[in-house]
């Protein structure tokens, strides 16, 4: 079922199953409910995932790793306007590459066609509804309170054979937190849309504790062009993410 349920699950029995995908505080929400409790009914929760990527300090400008690590950003930022549970949100790179880093998506991100995907053109469409668009807002803001908009607008984007204020169009929108260990909002607050946050590490031991940070999540890639550094981060990080790539 996408959307309501109703008043489904307060008929449910110890012979039913539900299993949930979305937000942690509606998870927690369905999951406390009377019904699911009285008649102990197994629920199945994926709630928020703040997955990661980190790019590894071996790598340099023009390898084509660094072409793999910018391409994959933008394109989990964009397909399905990141409404999916296995989208980027958090970003980790090397300290002295992130200007380089943060150039090379804003180049990137501003390639990304938005608007009607009837229209060949098009790369990313609207979001799944009005109330969809103004929850991502909401977590948006939340997410300020120690980051920055580095790239994207969260109250106006070009659209082409479409009508922006008709339909729940966003711009992709790329933060930047600079101090990731002294804010929490990065990897506690998923925006479920185009956004992804931009952040800096000094060692790969750093980069494995903020991967840590969003307390589990479903997947994390490690893009490095040495076996010994996807080696490192993998056995150091891999208690806390369901697959690694």
């Amino acid at each position: 079922i996408c959307g309501s349920a109703g008043d489904m699950l307060s008929h449910v029995t110890s012979q039913d199953v539900v299993t949930f995908t979305g937000s942690a505080s509606t998870g927690l929400k369905l999951k406390s409910s009377d019904a699911i409790l009285r008649e102990s009914v197994p629920f199945n929760m994926e709630a928020d995932s703040l997955n990661c990527i980190v790019l590894g300090e071996d790598v340099q400008p023009g390898m084509v790793e660094w072409d793999l690590f910018i391409k994959e950003i933008k394109k989990e930022m964009t397909v399905k306007a990141g409404q999916k549970c296995t989208a980027i949100r958090r970003i980790f790179v090397p300290e002295n590459k992130l200007d380089a880093v943060q150039k090379a998506l804003v180049a990137e991100l501003q390639k990304t066609v938005i608007g009607n995907p009837l229209n060949e053109k098009v790369r990313m469409g609207s979001l799944a509804g009005e109330e969809q668009r103004n929850e991502v807002r909401t977590q948006v803001q939340k997410l300020l309170a120690s980051s920055q908009i580095i790239y994207g607008s969260l109250d106006s984007v070009a659209v082409i054979d479409a009508d922006e204020k008709q339909g729940a169009f966003l711009s992709p929108l790329l933060l930047l937190n600079e101090k990731p260990f002294a804010a929490e909002e990065p990897h506690n607050v998923e925006a479920f849309g185009p956004v992804s946050t931009l952040m800096p590490y000094s060692s790969m031991e750093e980069a494995i504790a903020l991967s840590k940070k969003g307390r589990g999540s479903l997947c994390s890639t490690i893009v490095t062009a040495d076996a010994s550094v996807a080696k490192e981060y993998v056995l150091g990080a891999a208690s806390h993410h369901g697959r690694i790539l």
